[in-house]
């Protein structure tokens, strides 16, 4: 699959403020975990901090209820 690309592509795209370029850029996610949840999982764990909250609700559409609730939490801050 082209993983490496689609990470590449992703982050070159959280920046965008276009609603269509971030739906687009959820779907790609979306899609790839659908393929390759065993590397896409961890990968949305890891940008889930910086990621534009419209991308992570579309990639996480088709994900187990529990790691879309994980994935979608607020990032408690660890002082």
């Amino acid at each position: 699959m082209f993983f490496p690309e689609i990470t590449r592509l992703s982050a070159l795209l959280f920046n965008d403020e276009s609603n269509m370029v971030q739906k687009g850029l959820g779907w790609l996610l979306r899609e790839t975990a659908k393929a390759d949840p065993k590397r896409t999982i961890p990968y949305l764990m890891r940008i889930r901090q910086n990621a534009p909250r419209l991308v992570l609700r579309t990639a996480c559409e088709t994900l187990s209820p529990a790691t879309k609730r994980y994935l979608l939490s607020p990032i408690r801050n660890s002082r």
